[in-house]
């Protein structure tokens, strides 16, 4: 597995345990507008890290939140 592999692999994990996170949390009504907001942003840098994985897309944006922790980050960076 080359180290391009292994951040794209991170960035996936991270993704499945958002969403695993948004499924239970939807699910019982504890879901806020923000969180679902926020949780679109992170999915959108996912989709352009998997892009740009293929060698055709564009670099991910990294977006931060109100408390300015970047959601996902693109380890080469």
């Amino acid at each position: 597995m080359t180290r391009r592999d292994m951040q794209l692999a991170v960035l996936l994990r991270s993704g499945q345990w958002m969403l695993d996170e948004a499924a239970y949390e939807v699910g019982g009504g504890r879901y806020s507008d923000q969180q679902r907001r926020d949780l679109a942003v992170a999915l959108e840098e996912l989709a352009g890290a998997l892009r740009e994985s293929t060698g055709n897309g564009t670099a991910p944006v990294v977006h931060t939140l109100d408390d300015e922790r970047p959601m996902i980050v693109d380890a080469e960076r």
